[in-house]
């Protein structure tokens, strides 16, 4: 898991400043906040580490029976790619997998959270869709898109969190993710589990250098 100790948030929110008038206050939920967004990016990057990476997808998509196998083409390599086309912005993922003569891609937007709002979901939700009809054609093989939620374990949840707006195929929870992915979804949960005790005492720590919260603790 991401520390606050090291955030370095590019824009402190004036919304807490506001909220609790306390500017120092404020700060520090920014570095929380920034922290937040930094954990999703590291979930990221730990799902790349343990997976096969495709260095060029343009040449692996030229195949009509891909490697027997588990692969994986993260944001960065997918926006590099010429055989594609995403006017909507490019997806999380696409997982190849190749098991027992079948084959197939999935294509999956990571969440670490699973409660989001009718627009961003509706708009996400027509992004990915659009993105799977315009690009189906340059892949041989079933193709299917998702949202993970990875730290969610229900669908069900998912799917009123995403306030039922996508269907109950498109939703993933974090452990079907690492099994299509053929990983440890239970390491990975409690590798991101270690820096959580020095994030509580930082933030703490940060909270009693604040005047106005010494203050408010010491009245009765």
């Amino acid at each position: 898991m991401a520390k606050i100790e090291d955030a370095k948030p590019k824009n402190v929110s004036g919304g807490y400043h506001r909220v609790f008038g306390i500017p120092a206050l404020g700060d520090l939920l920014s570095r929380v906040q920034s922290t937040v967004i930094s954990a999703g990016s590291e979930l990221e990057r730990i799902i790349i580490s343990k997976v096969a990476s495709i260095r060029d997808l343009d040449e692996f998509l030229k195949q009509e029976i891909m490697p027997e196998g588990v692969f994986i083409a993260p944001k960065k390599q997918i926006k590099k790619c010429k055989t594609l086309k995403f006017p909507e912005g490019e997806p999380d993922f696409m997982i190849f997998k190749r098991r027992k003569d079948k084959q197939a891609c999935h294509v999956v937007e990571l969440k670490d959270g699973h409660v989001f709002d009718t627009k961003k979901v509706v708009g996400e939700r027509d992004a990915l869709r659009s993105f799977i009809s315009r690009n189906a054609q340059h892949m041989p093989y079933r193709v299917s898109g998702h949202f993970c939620c990875f730290n969610q374990g229900d669908v069900e949840d998912i799917l009123i969190g995403f306030k039922n707006r996508i269907d109950e195929s498109e939703a993933m929870t974090g452990r079907q993710f690492c099994e299509l992915l053929e990983i440890n979804y239970d390491e990975i949960v409690e590798s991101r589990k270690a820096d959580q005790p020095a994030n509580v005492r930082f933030f703490i720590k940060e909270l009693m250098k604040i005047d106005e919260i010494r203050d408010l603790l010491k009245k009765p």
